[in-house]
């Protein structure tokens, strides 16, 4: 049997941040997210994937969430309350 990992609660708690903060040096969305175990190829995936940008400003990176990655969050929410009823 294979375990899967669901890297979606994470990305949306990250992107749930991100929201509110429009952007923070990546330090940040893990101190406040410190109940997940964050690191750079977390965020360097979410990049990967389109759902945020990485500019390296001073000694970290700033990430700021892309439209894709608003749209991404709206329907996991979506998916996740209708799932709910």
């Amino acid at each position: 049997m294979r375990a899967v990992d669901d890297s979606r609660p994470k990305y949306a708690a990250i992107m749930r941040v991100l929201m509110s903060w429009k952007q923070l040096p990546e330090s940040d969305v893990s101190r406040m997210l410190h109940n997940y175990f964050l690191t750079t190829d977390d965020f360097r995936e979410m990049e990967d994937q389109g759902y945020i940008t990485m500019a390296f400003s001073g000694d970290e990176y700033l990430i700021v969430p892309t439209l894709l990655g608003r749209l991404w969050l709206e329907q996991y929410e979506t998916g996740e309350s209708s799932n709910g009823i």
